[in-house]
């Protein structure tokens, strides 16, 4: 082999998949064109999700925290993976009670975040519409998704899990505590804050304001048809509504 026939070799071995999985990629995806309504009341309207300011902020704090080691927000299309069909991942599905609110992800799910948090693992169940599985779940309950989310962060093996066809989910979780996301003080400063746990006589835990933050993101996570319907080309469920 020649030095000229090998550094060919070499420029082939690992520039052709630069290209492919970098270069080509980021091309595609840093000049998205909006996908408009056709119809409805938002019509010629361009889909972009909304997000507040404590949603920003607990979207950093999900990154800084690592939560993305181990969580996805991302359902991948059919033809990629069995994501759409998962118990609640990708949205509800047709029941008596509910409409199909399946979707896979679109690039624009991610609009107006500093980082996509698409996630490096699946150690624990893909979060792309936890708010939705906790709003349907927990429907009935003393606990608000809310509360549910504080105390899991709080002790994650031991918080009560919902229960998901018939089977309680969470209970016995391996997400590492978040415990420094919150604080102790005398229980009569704690008013409504503290956190319904047993506690030594006179403490209470309350959420900080990080805590605060990251719930507000991960309560948001509802992205799926529910309220929120997709424009027609973004719409790869046709099993899925498209409008209110």
């Amino acid at each position: 082999m020649t030095f000229k026939s090998f550094i060919f070799g070499l420029l082939a071995s690992f520039g052709l998949p630069w290209l492919a999985v970098v270069v080509f990629p980021f091309s595609k995806m840093r000049a998205l064109e909006p996908a408009k309504f056709e119809e409805g009341d938002r019509k010629g309207q361009a889909y972009s999700p909304m997000r507040d300011g404590r949603v920003n902020e607990g979207s950093k704090i999900y990154g800084q925290e690592g939560c993305y080691h181990c969580h996805t927000q991302l359902i991948r299309p059919t033809y990629a993976g069995p994501d759409v069909h998962r118990d609640e991942w990708a949205g509800l599905r047709l029941t008596a009670d509910n409409p199909d609110t399946r979707r896979e992800t679109v690039p624009t799910d991610y609009d107006g975040e500093d980082v996509a948090h698409i996630g490096l693992g699946r150690v624990g169940p893909d979060l792309s519409n936890l708010g939705r599985r906790l709003d349907h779940y927990l429907k009935g309950r003393d606990l608000t998704p809310e509360t549910w989310l504080y105390l899991h962060l709080y002790s994650p093996r031991t918080n009560a899990g919902y229960v998901e066809n018939d089977q309680e989910i969470h209970s016995h979780s391996t997400c590492p505590s978040k415990s420094g996301l919150f604080k102790e003080i005398p229980a009569v400063q704690a008013g409504g804050q503290a956190l319904p746990l047993y506690t030594p006589e006179g403490v209470a835990v309350i959420p900080t304001d990080r805590a605060r933050a990251l719930v507000s993101y991960l309560a948001s996570l509802k992205k799926d048809t529910l309220g929120a319907p997709l424009p027609e080309a973004y719409n790869l469920n046709p099993t899925a509504p498209t409008k209110e």
